[in-house]
Parts: C-alpha cells; structure tokens; sequence
C-alpha cells in the first residue's frame, strides 16, 4: 500500500501516501467526491378551515403522523401482521401446528385416528398380534431366515426386588 495513518487525540486521521507509488486504500477515497447537497424546496399547501363549511365543499383535515401509525397498525396489510397459527383442522393450504416437521404432524393425525387408549396393556396390545405374526412373518422374520431360521431367546429370570438398586462397589485406591 505504501500509506501511513496518523491518528490524533482530537478524533483526525491524517493520511500520507505517494500518489505514483501507492496503491489502492487512500487513492480509492480521494477520487470519490462530496456529494452535493440538492436543496429542494416544497411549496407547502395552505389549508384552509371553515367549520361552518357545508359538508359538500369541505376537505378533510391532514391527520397527525400519530394517528396514520394507528391507523395503519390495525391495518393487518400495512402492519405486514404475521398469519395467527391454525386451530383445529389446517384450512386454506396450511396445516395445523402438530409440531415442526410434517413427519411429526402425520404422526399426530395416525395417532388420532387410532385413539390409543391409555388404560389398555401395552404387553397385551402387542401380544394380541403374535397369532397371526406366527402364521404369516411378514416384517421381521424373513430377515432372519438365513442367519437363525429356528429363533432363540433368552432364558426367563426370576424377578429378585428390581426396586432396589443394587449396592455400588467402593473405590479402592492402589
């Protein structure tokens, strides 16, 4: 760049540079001018008030910036107001807010169709499909027919006090 800053306690940055040796930085600034301010003078429209004007030849009287703001802000287009979410079943395109993702929303609406019903067994619910997942293995069997065709499953447990978490070992240092 071949420029040197100088910058004082009074806020003014001095610049010094060789306008044949350096390049671009201050050179860039100094070719850029002032711009000149264009004065443009408004003829301001002199209103005039008649109360007892007949409503025929009245105009109506500009209102304050304040109230145009108010005006506007009810306005829901002039407010750009951001759509209200979607109660109930979605309308117009929109879908109601099930959640973030459409996945989740497809998972409330399967959930509502079916109406899973809390009081009932979960083991029951499962285990009133295994007669006809024996018949026909349809979902996880054929991906075990080559690697395990006969399933085996763990031997049952006797259930000792689960509820008692079991004693920890002490640390012992060495």
């Amino acid at each position: 760049l071949n420029q040197i800053l100088c910058g004082s306690s009074n806020g003014v940055v001095k610049v010094y540079y060789d306008p044949n040796r350096s390049d671009r930085g201050a050179k860039l600034c100094v070719v850029k001018h002032k711009r000149k301010y264009r004065e443009s003078y408004e003829m301001i429209e002199q209103q005039i008030i008649a109360p007892h004007a007949l409503p025929l030849f009245k105009t109506d009287r500009k209102k304050s910036h304040r109230l145009q703001m108010l005006k506007a802000r009810k306005d829901p287009v002039k407010s750009r107001r951001p759509e209200l979410p979607v109660n109930g079943p979605g309308a117009g395109g929109r879908i109601a807010s099930a959640g973030n993702t459409f996945a989740s929303f497809i998972a409330k609406q399967i959930g509502i169709k079916n109406k899973i019903d809390d009081s009932i067994d979960p083991r029951e619910a499962i285990l009133r499909h295994a007669k006809e997942a024996a018949e026909n293995p349809y979902w996880v069997s054929p991906a075990y027919t080559a690697t395990q065709p006969k399933p085996v499953f763990a031997a049952e447990t006797k259930d000792d006090d689960d509820d008692e978490p079991s004693a920890k070992k002490p640390h012992i240092p060495i």
